[in-house]
């Protein structure tokens, strides 16, 4: 396990955006196969693979990127040390950044999942609140601890971790129904 983390390290250190975007696709589809498998229960001729390659591409084209650059930002922002710091980052998290994102990546599961445009605003009402409230069950907390805890250059790992579980809840929402094809 010590010569994974080693190799993991060095190859965060060597290619900083490629080690993340992978590990985030690589996670996001974890969460996604977790989902079809133990919260749906589909047998292993039910299990979709597009489904779990979209949420391979959402991980490394929408959530590395974008969750990346806004704790760069952050880390630019929050001048304050210790604990004061890690709960401003983690308001500021949770206030501003993580209403938005929901948005952005729901938007995007819809796209990838064939939504139409036109019903997009009725998927994201009918879904975004409880996603919202979701997600401030399961992130203060451990954003709090990420903030406070984990280096810089390892927090998006920390965060794809308990994404884990994020990730299958949001893969099982996100594919309760499919979009309207009209």
């Amino acid at each position: 396990m010590a010569f994974m983390w080693r190799q993991y390290t060095r190859l965060l250190e060597k290619y900083p955006w490629r080690t993340q975007i992978i590990q985030s696709g690589i996670l996001c589809a974890t969460g996604d196969t977790i989902a079809q498998t133990l919260v749906e229960r589909k047998k292993l001729s039910e299990f979709d693979p597009s489904r779990t390659a979209k949420f391979f591409i959402l991980g490394s084209c929408v959530v590395a990127p974008v969750i990346r650059t806004w704790y760069l930002a952050l880390e630019r922002i929050v001048k304050f040390p210790g604990a004061k710091g890690a709960l401003t980052k983690m308001c500021m998290d949770q206030g501003l950044f993580a209403p938005c994102f929901i948005v952005i990546f729901t938007t995007s599961a819809y796209t990838l999942n064939g939504g139409k445009p036109q019903n997009l605003k009725s998927h994201l009402e009918s879904m975004y609140l409880d996603v919202l409230f979701s997600n401030w069950k399961l992130w203060p907390a451990a954003q709090i601890l990420n903030f406070y805890f984990v280096p810089l250059q390892h927090r998006l790992l920390m965060m794809n971790l308990v994404a884990v579980i994020w990730n299958t809840y949001l893969a099982w929402k996100t594919n309760q129904t499919k979009p309207v094809q009209e």
